[in-house]
C-alpha cells in the first residue's frame, strides 16, 4: 500500500514541477508584436521594442482631426490597458489589444492582430473638436474590405461606450458613434 501512495506523490510532484517549468518559460518570453500571446496587457505590448515604428508604418500618413493618426493611435493605446482578448474562431484567430489615452480615457484605441502576429486593424476614437458628445471612430485596416475586422473593431468601440455609461458621468460620456471612417493601412516593409 505504501508504494502506490509514494508513486502518486511522485507523479503529483512531477506534474507540479513540469507545470511550474512551463509557466516559468512562458513568463520569461518577451512581449513583442511577434510574441503577442505572451503579453499580459496592452501597455506591455506598447512598450515593447519596435512597437512605435510598426504602428507608424501601418498607419502611414493618415491624419485625424487634431494630429497625425500615428500619434493618436500611440496615445490611445498607451494609457490604462486592458488584457488582450483572444479572438477564437475569427478566421485563424488572433488577439484584440485595447486601452485608453493616459489621463483622458474617453479617447480609446484597439489593435487587432492575427495569429501570425500581423496587424489586421487599428481603431481610434475621440470626441472631435466641436465638443461632440458622441465620438467618431477611425479604422485603419490592412484590407479596407475586411468586414470581419471592421465589425470586430466597431463592436469593441460600442462595447467600450456601453461600459463607460456605467463608469463615468458628465458631458463626455459617449452614447453612440457618430461615424466610422475606414482607411487603408500603409503597405510598407517591416
Amino acid at each position: 500500500m505504501r508504494r502506490p501512495k509514494a508513486m502518486i506523490l511522485s507523479v503529483v510532484a512531477f506534474s507540479l514541477e513540469t507545470s511550474w517549468c512551463s509557466f516559468a518559460s512562458a513568463a520569461s518570453k518577451p512581449c513583442t508584436l511577434k510574441t503577442a500571446e505572451f503579453c499580459r496587457d496592452t501597455n506591455q505590448l506598447v512598450w515593447s521594442p519596435g512597437f512605435d515604428d510598426a504602428i507608424k508604418r501601418f498607419v502611414g500618413v493618415h491624419t485625424g482631426e487634431f494630429v497625425a493618426l500615428q500619434r493618436q493611435a500611440l496615445a490611445s493605446l498607451g494609457g490604462p490597458p486592458h488584457r488582450p482578448v483572444e479572438m477564437l474562431g475569427y478566421k485563424a484567430g488572433g488577439w484584440l489589444f485595447s486601452a485608453c489615452e493616459a489621463h483622458y480615457c474617453p479617447v480609446k484605441g484597439a489593435l487587432l492582430l492575427d495569429y501570425d502576429h500581423s496587424m489586421r486593424g487599428l481603431a481610434v476614437f475621440d470626441f472631435g473638436s466641436k465638443g461632440e458628445k458622441n465620438p467618431r471612430l477611425d479604422l485603419i485596416l490592412r484590407d479596407p474590405g475586411d468586414t470581419k475586422a471592421q465589425n470586430i473593431l466597431t463592436a469593441w468601440a460600442n462595447w467600450t461606450i456601453a461600459q463607460d455609461l456605467f463608469t463615468y458621468s458628465g458631458d463626455y460620456v459617449a452614447t453612440q458613434l457618430t461615424g466610422v471612417a475606414v482607411l487603408p493601412a500603409q503597405h510598407l516593409k517591416n
